[in-house]
């Protein structure tokens, strides 16, 4: 049985990733963890008055979780009934990546859903803090991060960009490949090149990555940009209708880049398309 981890703040964006979960993994058995976190900013002060109104906060703040919770458990149940899978609610009061760390090991998830903007949504930052702080630092289980209002599609093509710099293993690709198997779509190896020719440790690299991928749908192609990176990946998904972008996220990756703070505050990296984002 796969075991996802949903995390929400009963935003439209976390119930659009709630749902591609559950259609993403339709025929397969699985096992739903859907969470919500919470938290009090306790007053400085310690007078009684102050104590009562942070206890009273608390008690409203675990009250709505609960209830918001059991809304969407019974709504499941009620009209996405599936055999294949089953619903756990999950309430608890902390910050979302401490308390998901420990949920993603004790329960040993496979995946992580999650919306990219929650109810701030910002949009001048691709993906919001949440996310970013799940794709930065936790490095044992992969996370498909959906966009704002996107409706779930079939996935028929899929982007792996890569600049072949960096030596692969079957293992990482585990998710991607799995994936593949479920839904029979093809895998478009994008690499976004600024240099005419790959040098011998690319080429290496991408020989090692044909042969991990040697049993699935897969094409190779190139394209030059004189633009972002970011510009040429959305450029592409566009033109070729692309369902999903897949990257490495390891030290100096694309990625990475994005999630960096200062970084962050100056690009956008507007996916219209769910990220599938593979630790290293």
């Amino acid at each position: 049985m796969k075991k996802v981890l949903v995390p929400t703040d009963f935003s439209d964006n976390a119930w659009d990733a709630l749902t591609y979960a559950i259609r993403l993994y339709d025929d397969i058995p699985c096992r739903f963890y859907i969470l919500n976190t919470y938290q009090v900013s306790t007053s400085r002060t310690t007078n009684t008055m102050h104590k009562k109104r942070d206890t009273h906060m608390y008690r409203m703040l675990k009250e709505t979780s609960e209830k918001e919770l059991k809304k969407i458990k019974l709504y499941l149940n009620d009209n996405l009934l599936n055999d294949k899978h089953e619903y756990k609610i999950i309430s608890k009061t902390g910050a979302l990546l401490t308390i998901a760390k420990q949920i993603i090991s004790d329960e040993n998830i496979d995946m992580i859903v999650m919306g990219t903007a929650g109810s701030t949504g910002a949009k001048e930052i691709f993906i919001g803090s949440n996310t970013v702080k799940m794709i930065k630092y936790i490095d044992s289980c992969p996370i498909i991060s959906i966009p704002l209002k996107y409706e779930y599609e079939e996935p028929e093509q899929i982007i792996f960009a890569t600049d072949f710099k960096r030596h692969f293993n079957k293992i990482e690709l585990n998710c991607l490949i799995e994936l593949q198997l479920i839904h029979n779509f093809e895998i478009r190896v994008l690499h976004v090149k600024k240099e005419n020719i790959l040098d011998s440790t690319q080429q290496q690299n991408k020989d090692i990555l044909k042969q991990c991928l040697d049993n699935t749908k897969t094409v190779f192609e190139e394209i030059t940009t004189y633009t972002t990176i970011a510009d040429a990946i959305n450029n592409y998904t566009e033109e070729h209708k692309i369902n999903m972008v897949c990257l490495l996220n390891y030290e100096h990756s694309f990625i990475e880049k994005l999630t960096h703070e200062p970084i962050i505050k100056k690009i956008s990296f507007h996916s219209a398309i769910p990220l599938l984002i593979l630790p290293v």
